[in-house]
């Protein structure tokens, strides 16, 4: 996203944005890389959980949990580079078959709430002063199942006719995960009978409540067996991602230890050391779930808002550049045609709409352990990133346009 800042914002601030961009991208993948094997952790737990009902799910296991999942999916990164591309068709497969395995009992044997209870009973139990409101707050889990989706594109220097491949990939795998995710999401609520007792399932997931009056406590591990598995691989592959994320503005020389970052191991040619970083990154991130236990939702919400950030801003340049200098674009594969104004607007829009909701705490009144920290990361990492341009990177850093016009075409991969 810094390239897109580098290319197409007026030329007398391209350096500065695409500078502040790369450090909020890189941070809200580190920051999704570090929720990813939360969710395992958690996952995990639960699993014990729904098997132990005296399990007392505390929360320095699931951060070591956390931990045990980022060193599977470093040895996997690292040591296994070479399989990446093999096995991700078989667990594509495992994917769709877990989710009828997942939907299918339910269907069949769990109890049906009323389309009503569906479509137009509301609860507000975040203490908001209106159910408007509360329903607005709690919109980050639907906004940030939207962020990341350009994943792939920071693996484009690794794939063949990556201006064609990695579009399809793209549009692929939304319309794969959404048509699967909303059929799920819509299982759920039409099997949650009692609201209030589904929240307050000891395991935390609502949709645990659903399993328990479908299916044996047998299946239900099977079912969470697989979703754990299926999680596993994704964080391998979000980790390879932040990575080549990390390399890459290394490379550019936008961060601390650049030259170190940016090292590409010669024998397996990866960036070993951007993916070390990112695991301690993560590690360390983990560890706050010890003493909070909405570090999850921080967590959540810094990775979307950071996104949101790049998706606005580095789309409004490309805005900005379609109006005023439409000539100046280079040719596209991909293109929108007509439909490119109006929808870059549209994105602009929601993603500052998204960006704005999402640094809101989950309830109120708020208090230290529930406040919604990514707000206070997040500006933390921006002023961190303008002390050390003024200080260093400003004489080092010239940006992705200018290290192609001096070194010839090249993709810097964000």
């Amino acid at each position: 996203m810094a390239d897109e800042l580098a290319e197409f914002a007026p030329e007398n601030c391209q350096r500065i944005l695409s500078y502040i961009t790369g450090w909020t991208s890189t941070i809200a993948w580190q920051a999704g890389n570090a929720q990813g094997i939360f969710i395992v952790g958690s996952l995990v737990q639960t699993i014990i959980l729904v098997n132990n009902e005296d399990y007392a799910f505390p929360s320095w296991q699931g951060a070591l949990l956390a931990i045990a999942s980022m060193a599977v999916a470093y040895v996997a990164v690292v040591y296994g580079s070479k399989a990446l591309p093999y096995w991700q068709n078989p667990v594509g497969a495992i994917h769709i078959l877990g989710f009828f395995a997942y939907i299918i009992p339910i269907w069949v044997n769990a109890p049906k709430a009323t389309h009503r209870d569906v479509w137009l009973a509301f609860e507000n139990n975040g203490g908001w002063s209106s159910l408007g409101l509360s329903a607005l707050v709690g919109q980050l889990t639907g906004i940030s199942g939207f962020a990341g989706l350009d994943a792939c594109v920071h693996m484009s220097e690794e794939v063949q006719d990556a201006r064609r491949s990695v579009p399809r990939a793209m549009l692929t795998v939304w319309m794969i995960n959404f048509s699967i995710l909303f059929v799920a999401a819509l299982t759920v609520c039409y099997h949650i009978i009692d609201v209030e007792t589904s929240l307050e399932d000891p395991t935390t997931y609502p949709a645990i409540y659903v399993l328990r009056g479908a299916m044996s406590v047998g299946w239900i591990t099977v079912i969470l067996v697989i979703i754990v598995v299926l999680n596993i691989a994704s964080n391998i592959v979000y980790l390879a991602t932040v990575s080549r994320d990390l390399f890459a503005f290394s490379r550019d020389r936008g961060l601390p230890f650049s030259g170190w970052l940016s090292r590409v191991n010669t024998k397996r040619h990866i960036p070993q050391n951007a993916a070390m970083t990112s695991c301690v990154f993560a590690v360390l991130l983990a560890l706050i779930y010890i003493g909070s236990p909405v570090a999850f939702y921080a967590m959540t919400s810094l990775a979307t808002v950071a996104l949101l950030q790049c998706y606005g801003l580095s789309i409004g340049m490309h805005l900005w550049r379609r109006i005023n200098h439409p000539e100046t674009l280079p040719p596209a594969h991909f293109a929108l045609g007509k439909w490119g104004i109006p929808l870059n607007v549209l994105a602009i829009i929601y993603s500052a709409y998204g960006f704005f909701w999402a640094f809101w705490p989950q309830t109120t009144p708020v208090t230290a352990a529930g406040f919604n920290w990514a707000s206070v990361i997040f500006v933390g990492v921006v002023l961190v990133a303008m002390v050390y341009f003024f200080f260093k990177a400003k004489h080092t850093y010239v940006g992705p346009v200018a290290e192609v016009e001096g070194r010839g075409p090249r993709m810097a991969g964000r």
